[in-house]
């Protein structure tokens, strides 16, 4: 799980109108469900599209949305929903730009040791570098991660975007049609993991945007 990376799948716009289809997206509205009973009043409202569930939110220090998505793929007896949660964190006054930057989170080979952020783009100075390392690799975001059976996560960011994107892909969540016999399969999140997963998106959102050295205050006359 999440040991050897294969290539994204980003298909769910591709899903057509079929009794499976439809099936799927009963789990995909029964798990976003789920997310905003964990919210409680933070909830604010949703989207629904094909395959995808917006959820907003108000009153959590960086998480203002989650994005939830069934990227398919077919099996050879079963089509699997494969679930990715999208967060865009709105970078803040306590930003500083550091330009276009992509962190991964790399797997060992052995489980739950040695899991940690890397960079695979950055090209501002290597200190700067190091510090956002040393935050997204925090005790408390990893043991989210291992918590949460989370396959993998992407975090990018450009200087035009005025945000950055993380990119989540979770087993916790994801559906599979059986074909034989017919049914449709979700492995349901409890609400105390929909709890851990906000949790995780609004400690790396502290760790991406809370990059500027804090200035004291000096009062005047």
């Amino acid at each position: 799980m999440g040991y050897l990376q294969k290539k994204e799948n980003r298909n769910a716009a591709k899903a057509r109108n079929s009794f499976v289809t439809r099936k799927a997206e009963q789990k995909l509205s029964a798990l976003a469900d789920t997310f905003k009973l964990a919210a409680k009043d933070k909830f604010v409202d949703e989207r629904r599209d094909t395959l995808q569930r917006t959820l907003n939110f108000q009153g959590f220090r960086y998480l203002d949305n989650l994005k939830f998505i069934y990227n398919w793929e077919n099996r050879f007896f079963s089509v699997n929903y494969n679930l990715q949660i999208l967060n865009l964190v709105d970078v803040t006054e306590q930003f500083e730009e550091v330009g276009p930057c992509k962190f991964e989170v790399q797997y060992s080979m052995k489980r739950h040791q040695n899991d940690k952020f890397v960079c695979k783009v950055w090209k501002s100075d290597a200190e700067r570098k190091q510090e956002y390392l040393e935050r997204l690799n925090n005790p408390l975001i990893i043991d989210r991660i291992h918590m949460l059976d989370i396959l993998g996560i992407t975090i990018t960011h450009k200087p035009e975007w005025g945000y950055f994107r993380v990119s989540v892909e979770s087993m916790i969540g994801s559906g599979a049609w059986i074909f034989i016999p017919p049914i449709m399969q979700l492995i349901t999140p409890k609400e105390d993991e929909c709890v851990r997963f906000m949790e995780l998106f609004e400690l790396i959102g502290d760790a991406l945007v809370n990059n500027s050295v804090e200035v004291e205050n000096v009062e005047t006359d």
